[in-house]
């Protein structure tokens, strides 16, 4: 009684496992192959819309980077900070373009200029920034910064940054840092944008070599570094 029963549940796995196994040889359904279109079509989008800069008028924003240097020096004298270098960054500058600039408090003149990338959670792809102090936001922190101590870590030497404002003073819970990396040019660069950091002001490793070469001289009065936008 029970052999024609098994006989037929054996004929019927055989049959389901021949079946499966020529469907598997089949090319992908039509909806598989419209998903991956999809894909590669949003990506393209994507990538294309990387290339929106905002207008900026690069004189005036050069008028503010010099509004900025000055705030640092009157903070400094205040302060017991750094008054013969300061650093400010322009993010609104676009990335393609050098806006971190060392600036001679001394004698109120630029001494250095470098590339500088900002937060990959900054990039918004619609012709503006957007900045945050949140944790995990990967975003770049507007606002005032002393240098802190150096150290070698994840992207070898850095420096710690510590947020002096509202806007940035979660800056060592968040670990940002000046660092410098293989993605950011030291030379001539005319693509946007730049490679993102996680939110950390990131630069080039023979600019940050430069910056190296002022912090060195610091002493017990921290270089100010102001990010604005």
């Amino acid at each position: 009684m029970y052999k024609p029963i098994s006989a037929v549940l054996i004929v019927l796995l055989l049959a389901g496992n021949i079946y499966f196994y020529l469907k598997s040889r089949e090319k992908p359904a039509p909806a598989a192959e419209e998903k991956s279109r999809m894909i590669n079509k949003t990506s393209a989008v994507s990538f294309t819309a990387k290339y929106a800069v905002a207008a900026y008028n690069l004189k005036n924003e050069m008028i503010r980077v010099d509004s900025s240097r000055n705030d640092l020096e009157l903070y400094a004298a205040k302060k017991k900070c750094n008054t013969k270098y300061a650093f400010v960054i322009n993010m609104r500058i676009p990335s393609y373009k050098k806006r971190f600039f060392v600036f001679d408090l001394k004698k109120d003149s630029i001494l250095d200029s470098g590339y500088v990338a900002h937060g990959t959670g900054s990039e918004t792809f619609r012709n503006e920034l957007m900045f945050s102090n949140v944790p995990d936001s990967r975003c770049t922190s507007l606002g005032k910064y002393k240098i802190g101590a150096s150290y070698k870590g994840m992207y070898g030497f850095s420096y710690r940054l510590h947020g002096l404002d509202s806007t940035n003073n979660k800056a060592l819970e968040r670990a940002i840092v000046l660092h410098g990396h293989s993605c950011i040019p030291a030379k001539a660069y005319d693509d946007y944008p730049l490679c993102f950091s996680y939110g950390c002001p990131m630069v080039s490793v023979k600019f940050l070599q430069v910056l190296k070469g002022y912090i060195s001289k610091q002493g017990k009065e921290p270089i100010l570094l102001s990010i604005i936008y």
